[in-house]
């Protein structure tokens, strides 16, 4: 099980990696931009009556849009197109590799022996550099899987 997990992390890596050189650091970050820019303006909206909520949405998520094109064409005239497909993939890696490593494969492998094994496997290798180096991280429980395992704790207690 433990090669299944080693698979379907390098697989997504690699597919991650594509999808950021694709995107580009500019586009991926104007795109968390516009979300985050958007749900603002919208909550912050005094009359959300109706269909003006979506609306103020939709206009304040197109105008960071907007924005992010004209920034796309500053990069490729400076030639810096490369250096944006570049940090694309380095940062959507990154982020990718920490989320996975520590919300997603812990989530499906919960209350299995999926993760016993080998202690060379890829996932386990990438667990121990990055809590080496983001200690933060190293008691990080997603909220539902905390409460599993308090449970879990819990019944374990009970029974022994």
């Amino acid at each position: 099980m433990s090669l299944l997990i080693d698979i379907f992390l390098g697989v997504s890596i690699l597919l991650i990696a594509w999808l950021g050189w694709s995107a580009g650091a500019t586009r991926s970050f104007f795109a968390v931009l516009s979300g985050f820019v958007a749900i603002f303006a919208a909550s912050r909206y005094p009359y959300q009556e109706g269909i003006n909520f979506w609306l103020v949405f939709v206009i304040s998520a197109l105008i960071i849009v907007i924005i992010c094109g004209f920034v796309l064409r500053l990069v490729k005239f400076f030639f810096m197109k490369p250096f944006d497909k570049a940090g694309g993939l380095v940062l959507s890696v990154l982020v990718w590799t920490i989320v996975s490593v520590n919300v997603v494969v812990p989530t499906l492998t919960h209350g299995t022996r999926a993760l016993d094994g080998s202690e060379n496997s890829l996932y386990k290798q990438l667990s121990r550099t990055i809590h080496k180096n983001v200690p933060v991280l190293k008691s990080y429980v997603p909220s539902y899987l905390e409460k599993k395992v308090l449970q879990t704790k819990s019944e374990n207690e009970k029974k022994g």
